[in-house]
């Protein structure tokens, strides 16, 4: 019972909102059989209907955008009508920078392409509103090492797809041809809406202005309208494009007006009264009374249209609304270039049963597929499957033999040094040794506590915690107790600390001295000298030492004497061909490597020369001054950090403001 009454007021429902076409048999027929109490029924059920659909037409719900200040208005670039170079620009650049890389799974070649058609479409804002089909990527040409040429025609999966870009053969790729295909907007139709422009009649519907309130504009407009919308640009009064914050829509709540719904809901209630008086002698009279007083016309049914607010970064005067457009079909071919790391001669490669070995450029087995895991690790050292001691084996090619050769030792540090040398160690931690990577010859066999490379030298530590140190053909040069020395370069600076045979006045002189050895092993200073910590003989080959006496020298390579800086008062070391020096009254200027005056003495606190410039300070000013005196910038303050980096190309200096600047006088860091 209740299955056909629900079905019978649904048919009345239905019937009653088209009843004017029909006459009073063909209404009379909905209520054949029925009693006039099951006709309340029906009457009370489908009231309960209208009273909701009343509630729901006269609610209009709405989601608001957020508030925002107008002060904070943000205008950006006017949306193009005409956008072809701006997507063919970006997509184009995207694919160029693709990244390919041949991968060999025998007896075929996997062509491992970083592709994925979202991430293109992401390059240009918005695109994806225009619903156009996602771009597409073929393969149409293979380059071959050898020479030769394959033509192809084959379709590329993105890098998100199960589907495997593979071609037939394993010969080694130089490069590909691919061409992209995507589309670009073939013109975009727009219509501005405004106060002066407040109505548009399109093909697919109307366009209404309801109202423009600061940076909110409401408008009504048809279903298919809303749909093909793409972007609504704010317009403000100067006629700048304002960026857009949010936006609401609310669908109107039924296709019949209130006052319809009103009149047809009154005809059942008063009909239901009149029942429940017993008016109706039988089913025809109440029949007669619904057909005569149920209202036959929605005078006022309201046109289907949608609420829909927009807001803005800004107050606007008028909005541009943009609609999807047809597309048109670019096709771009471009080149990449194979990506894959190839061991002078070979590749490493796997077969159907994932096992790796080295194929060479004619895709054929050198080392035969026999290694679950085989990675290369330094030049013709590859590393193998893991062993019984939980690490990896490490192997080496026997390019004669043409064989993957186990090697007992672990390397030790990044390497190569002096282009043939591996440092290793034996075990975790363990002593450290020296091999030549093109022989494999195990040079220096793993006893030393640590193996070291220092400027031009290799050092090595032995368990008593001497340093040997030795060229690189592995000739000693000396010995050092600990780590009294320093390296720079072809020499070696060693500590020789005074002894209490020293005269007192010596000991106050020359708290620690040094002596030269240049890569022979050669002694070169003439005498005791202390030298700077930061001074080395640099790019202008001079050294600034102190003697016993106090006095101050520049000695070149050989410890010959080349400038007696003596008679200034200070000095600094040399850098980029300029070192500081000081006269008698006070003041700072520059020398050159001939020990000729090349900046006069005007500065208060000299700077290390970079290559482009000095900091200095005078009398009056913070600025960097270049080779030639010349100002580049000046600071208004001080500064607490300054570079001090012989030979620099650039330094660095913080001044009290906060900022960093560089040797140009460019800002690195603002506070």
């Amino acid at each position: 019972m209740k299955k056909s009454l629900s079905l019978l007021i649904l048919t009345f429902f239905t019937c009653s909102l088209s009843f004017a076409q029909n006459n009073m048999d063909e209404f009379k027929k909905q209520f054949k059989g029925k009693s006039i109490e099951e006709i309340k029924e029906i009457l009370v059920d489908q009231n309960k209907q209208l009273s909701s659909m009343i509630k729901l037409s006269s609610l209009s719900i709405k989601i608001t955008p957020g508030k925002l200040d107008p002060k904070e208005s943000k205008t950006s670039e006017k949306f193009s009508t005409s956008p072809k170079n701006k997507i063919v620009s970006a997509f184009n650049e995207k694919f160029d920078k693709l990244y390919f890389r041949q991968e060999v799974i025998y007896p075929n070649t996997y062509l491992g392409l970083d592709f994925s058609a979202s991430s293109i479409m992401y390059s240009v804002n918005d695109y994806d509103s225009y619903g156009f089909p996602k771009p597409s990527l073929k393969l149409k040409k293979v380059y071959f090492k050898d020479g030769k040429t394959e033509n192809q025609d084959q379709d590329i999966a993105g890098r998100d797809s199960d589907v495997v870009n593979e071609i037939k053969g394993t010969k080694w790729i130089d490069s590909i041809q691919l061409e992209a295909t995507y589309y670009y907007p073939d013109g975009l139709s727009f219509i501005n809406v405004s106060e002066k422009n407040p109505s548009h009649v399109l093909n697919d519907g109307k366009v209404i202005l309801v109202d423009i309130k600061g940076n909110e504009i409401n408008l009504k407009l048809s279903e298919k309208i809303k749909d093909k919308i793409i972007k609504v640009e704010g317009i403000n009064a100067s006629g700048k494009s304002i960026e857009q914050s949010g936006s609401s829509s609310s669908n109107i709540g039924s296709n019949f007006s209130v006052a319809f719904l009103q009149a047809m809901y009154k005809t059942g209630e008063d009909a239901i009264a009149k029942i429940d008086k017993k008016e109706y002698q039988n089913v025809d009279e109440l029949i007669k009374y619904l057909y005569q007083n149920m209202p036959k016309e929605d005078k006022e049914k309201p046109e289907n249209l949608t609420n829909v607010s927009y807001s803005f970064r800004g107050n606007i005067t008028a909005v541009n609304i943009f609609f999807k457009p047809k597309g048109a079909i670019e096709n771009y071919s471009f080149t990449l270039k194979n990506q894959a790391d190839y061991i002078d001669g070979f590749i490493i490669s796997k077969n159907k049963k994932g096992l790796f070995g080295l194929l060479d450029d004619k895709g054929k087995w050198v080392v035969e597929p026999t290694f679950e895991q085989l990675d290369q690790y330094k030049s013709d050292y590859f590393m193998g499957d893991v062993g019984d001691d939980g690490y990896r084996k490490v192997l080496w090619l026997d390019r004669k033999s043409q064989n993957l050769i186990p090697f007992k030792y672990r390397f030790y540090k990044d390497g190569p040094y002096f282009n043939k040398y591996y440092f290793i160690e034996d075990g975790v931690n363990g002593p450290k040794g020296i091999v030549n990577f093109n022989t494999n010859e195990i040079l220096l066999a793993p006893t030393y506590d640590n193996v070291s490379e220092d400027g031009n030298f290799l050092v090595l530590t032995t368990q008593d915690q001497k340093s040997v140190i030795v060229d690189e053909n592995l000739k000693t040069i000396m010995t050092v107790d600990g780590y009294n020395y320093k390296i720079h370069g072809n020499y070696i600076f060693k500590e020789k600390p005074y002894t209490k045979k020293e005269k007192f006045a010596d000991y106050i002189t020359l708290s620690r001295t040094e002596d030269i050895y240049n890569s022979s092993g050669k002694k070169i200073n003439k005498e005791d000298y202390v030298i700077d910590t930061y001074d080395n003989f640099g790019m202008d080959s001079l050294l600034l030492v102190k003697n016993k006496a106090g006095k101050q020298f520049f000695i070149n390579t050989k410890g010959d004497v080349v400038i007696d800086a003596s008679k200034y008062k200070d000095v600094q070391f040399f850098s980029n061909g300029l070192a500081a020096v000081k006269n008698q009254l006070g003041k700072w200027g520059y020398i050159n490597p001939k020990g000729d005056v090349i900046i006069p003495f005007a500065y208060t606190d000299p700077g290390v020369f970079s290559k482009y410039s000095a900091l200095v300070e005078s009398a009056t000013d913070y600025m960097l001054i270049d080779k030639n005196n010349k100002p580049i910038k000046k600071f208004a303050d001080g500064f607490r950090v300054r570079g001090v980096g012989k030979d620099a190309e650039t330094l660095k200096y913080t001044n009290y403001n906060g900022n960093t600047y560089g040797s140009k006088g460019e800002i690195i860091r603002e506070k």
